[in-house]
């Protein structure tokens, strides 16, 4: 496998499906930033797009110095996991899209996690699983990257909430 190639891919791919989600959080700015709950969301999905773009150039970055790849994968797992925590704690809708991506947005969580235990301790896959590191982070960066797809859809075809209209 050829990471520089998946990492120079995921990179372009990150943030153009990014750059695409704050079109859609432009579009739907009023429905989006309602209450805390739905702006930490929408932040959310956008780090599921940020972080692996990052994480990408961080991997391309690497060279002859891994350090660098571990401590952008690291720091990015880390903010993950606080992101995930903080906007699920505000989501206060019990039904719909917002509650349902605030339940699924936990499976990020122990993405996240991994990606961080593997960035401090790359050894652990390759020892017991036979991987490479960089292979087991871009696999789990994919995954972030599709839960960012699906969460972006669902906070995108919403419905308009009760009694508010995006005509001013």
């Amino acid at each position: 496998m050829d990471t520089g190639t998946f990492y120079a891919t995921t990179s372009a791919v990150s943030f153009t499906l990014l750059g695409f989600w704050w079109v859609v959080v432009q579009f739907r700015h009023d429905d989006m930033t309602l209450d805390r709950g739905r702006r930490l969301l929408a932040f959310v999905v956008s780090l599921h797009f940020i972080l692996p773009g990052l994480m990408s150039l961080g991997a391309l970055l690497t060279g002859d110095a891994p350090l660098i790849w571990r401590l952008t994968f690291g720091t990015a797992g880390i903010a993950g996991m606080i992101a995930v925590v903080l906007a699920s704690r505000w989501v206060r809708e019990p039904t719909g899209a917002i509650a349902a991506i605030g339940r699924f947005e936990w499976i990020a969580f122990p993405l996240y996690l991994v990606l961080t235990i593997v960035a401090f301790s790359p050894d652990i896959v390759r020892d017991t699983f036979g991987l490479q590191a960089l292979q087991v982070e871009g696999a789990i960066m994919t995954f972030l990257v599709f839960l960012g797809i699906i969460f972006a859809w669902a906070l995108f075809t919403e419905p308009r909430p009760a009694g508010h209209s995006s005509e001013g």
